[in-house]
């Protein structure tokens, strides 16, 4: 049954004992502060039965504990002993100290049901909802940048020997608890023991510089691997177990390479190059190689953030593959910044991981403006660029420096299409700086080259530079998540990394807000003090004026019911 957390404060309450004074530019002092109307016990009453059960814990104290674990970066136990001795805690959380909010079961659950319900997006729009209510958010359409930043996966990465002995060694604990056995004994008892150690190559007696060794412990690897998957096959199994096989033999497909020996045996061999949509954690499997530039390469996910680039108050995020480019999901992304924030994106700004002419493409057909800059030219050295040459798309022709014309093309099934020279460039004066291939040059167009070439056009003028300088907000966001821990998953898989994004998405946005509130008090209080001592000066030098010889007073003051005092005078 639904908790409610009690109106009525109670006399022992931290302040009322303990004289406790939050700082209040603190997190700590802020967060007291707006506590009780950030949240409200009804927002996760989906969680909740009506009738069944005795009164929870108060959920709107456990999203505020889950905001306070978040920033401090603490364990789930070190968050329920800091709701018992922490008074900054105990101060946010409106209760006494020296007892624990609730046991440490109770959060995990609570936190488990913000991931299935999708209930984190109201804690997430809370924080939309602080930035409006103190004038970040004041206008009537939305200018948004996104961007994307690498986050490092929380499973072991291993090799292909310890990835598939993993995968079987999950599998296996699946099968004896589904028979209630305990898992090493059932795997000793099938001929599985090697698997019970934590490492199969460190437990394994062989000479790693002798292939041959390497490649029969492989062989056996891979066998015990299929007769497992065997003892699979046929009738029905729990899910969890036909996960586990399932991984298993993805594992198995995506490394090894299974051939028949000259005596009729089958061998194991661990196939050349890399799978692109490689699996290279058995303990999360979600995880991907990826890289956020040629030079820099890392193993886990993406985070996919949209920025409101004057006020940088971050309006949507997202989690993709490791592999995944960037701009995937970025016309979802757009529309859930519309629906947190509920105004209309009318730009959207992106770097050139965004500047792909189907991207373009796909924004042009759904009515929106994309602001990005286009792929660089490759550089031909001396040659000419394909920028030196005249594309005419109406017409379907293009025209070399040289004044030659071509209507010769390739149509690829992609769109893209080759315009061809031929024989022309046999006999041209300008080929030794145009083209050293045999049957002369190529040009490529792309399916939307008018928009690529629209785009180029744009990004060369002030204008559009300017434009393109305004995603540095998200820049300076990506940052600050970065502080708050993104870097680095703390849970297995992309729904639970999507969590930790969203709730330091929350702070951030909190934190920029409160910040910007009490900016805008220190300067409204600045002004009334200025206009203060201004007033008092400006009736000092009225009273130091009357007081002297040369002031003449033809008429008495006259006070006016509800009307200021005039005064009339002449200096002599």
């Amino acid at each position: 049954m639904l908790g409610k957390r009690d109106k009525q404060v109670d006399l022992f309450d931290v302040g009322n004992v303990y004289p406790l004074a939050l700082s209040p530019s603190s997190f700590y002092g802020q967060l007291a502060a707006a506590a009780s109307r950030l949240f409200a016990d009804e927002d996760f009453s989906v969680f909740y039965s009506d009738k069944l059960g005795r009164p929870s814990v108060p959920p709107t104290q456990l999203a505020l504990t889950i905001l306070l674990q978040n920033y401090e970066g603490v364990s789930d136990h070190e968050a329920v002993d800091n709701t018992a001795y922490d008074l900054r805690w105990a101060a946010v959380l409106g209760k006494h100290a020296g007892a624990p909010l609730c046991a440490k079961s109770t959060l995990q659950l609570f936190r488990a049901h913000l991931i299935l319900h999708e209930e984190i997006r109201n804690v997430f729009i809370a924080s939309i909802k602080e930035a409006k209510r103190v004038g970040l958010l004041k206008g009537k359409a939305l200018s948004i940048a996104t961007d994307t930043k690498p986050i490092y996966g929380r499973g072991a990465l291993e090799d292909t020997y310890n990835l598939i002995a993993t995968g079987i060694r999950q599998l296996s604990t699946r099968l004896a608890r589904a028979k209630r056995q305990m898992p090493r004994d059932w795997m000793k008892r099938n001929a599985l023991g090697r698997y019970t150690e934590p490492s199969v190559k460190g437990s394994a007696d062989i000479d790693w510089s002798d292939a041959a060794q390497r490649q029969t412990l492989l062989s056996q690897i891979v066998s015990d691997a299929r007769r497992l998957l065997a003892m699979c096959a046929g009738g029905e199994i729990v899910s969890d177990v036909l996960e586990a096989a399932q991984l298993l033999e993805r594992l198995l497909l995506q490394d090894v390479q299974e051939v028949a020996s000259a005596s009729g045996k089958t061998e194991a061999k661990i196939k050349e190059g890399t799978e692109r949509d490689r699996i290279p954690s058995a303990t999360d499997p979600e995880q991907r190689h990826g890289h956020k530039s040629h030079s820099r390469h890392f193993t886990g996910h993406k985070a996919s953030v949209a920025v409101e680039t004057d006020s940088q108050v971050i309006a949507a995020v997202e989690v993709l593959p490791g592999n995944a480019p960037d701009a995937t999901g970025l016309m979802e992304l757009v529309e859930q910044a519309e629906a947190a924030t509920e105004l209309p994106v009318v730009e959207t700004i992106g770097d050139c991981a965004y500047g792909s002419g189907k991207t373009r493409q796909d924004f042009t057909d759904a009515g929106r403006t994309l602001i990005a800059k286009a792929p660089k030219e490759p550089d031909r050295g001396v040659q000419f660029s394909k920028s030196k040459f005249q594309i005419d798309l109406a017409n379907g022709a293009v025209s070399c420096p040289a004044g030659c014309t071509t209507s010769q093309f390739h149509q690829f099934p992609d769109g893209r299409r080759e315009f061809y020279f031929g024989k022309a460039c046999r006999k041209c004066e300008l080929r030794p700086i145009c083209t050293s291939a045999m049957h002369g040059r190529t040009i490529l167009v792309h399916p939307q080259e008018a928009l690529l070439a629209k785009a180029r056009a744009y990004q060369a003028t002030p204008e559009g530079q300017a434009h393109l300088r305004k995603r540095v907000a998200v820049e300076h966001r990506l940052a600050r998540l970065s502080q708050l821990g993104i870097g680095q998953a703390r849970y297995v898989g992309r729904a639970k990394t999507l969590f930790q994004l969203m709730i330091a998405a929350t702070i951030a946005n909190l934190r920029l807000a409160w910040n910007f509130e009490q900016a805008q008090n220190a300067a409204s209080k600045a002004i009334r003090a200025s206009c203060a001592l201004i007033c008092a000066a400006f009736c000092r030098a009225i009273v130091s004026l009357t007081r002297t010889p040369a002031f003449v007073t033809k008429k008495p003051f006259v006070l006016h019911p509800g009307v200021e005092p005039r005064i009339r005078h002449e200096y002599a």
